[in-house]
């Protein structure tokens, strides 16, 4: 959906006096369409990741508005 966008990118920096970015810069766009078009869930449980020693876990909902905030502090997106 982001393919050829770049312009609408520009026009929105400009409006929203961010810093200077490429619209590739901002996001991974295959990455994101890849995860968020995925109808079932990608883990059912921590059990190999636990076993593999990743014994910590981060909210998921907590961490998306950790990162945006942190990109609106440095006006990176609006």
């Amino acid at each position: 959906m982001m393919k050829d966008k770049g312009g609408v990118w520009d026009e929105i920096v400009r409006e929203n006096e961010l810093c200077p970015t490429s619209l590739e810069e901002v996001g991974v766009w295959w990455f994101v369409a890849a995860i968020f078009s995925v109808t079932e869930p990608l883990l059912d449980s921590m059990n190999k990741s636990n076993e593999h020693g990743f014994l910590g876990f981060r909210n998921s909902t907590n961490s998306f508005i950790s990162w945006i905030d942190k990109m609106k502090a440095c006006k990176i997106v609006p």
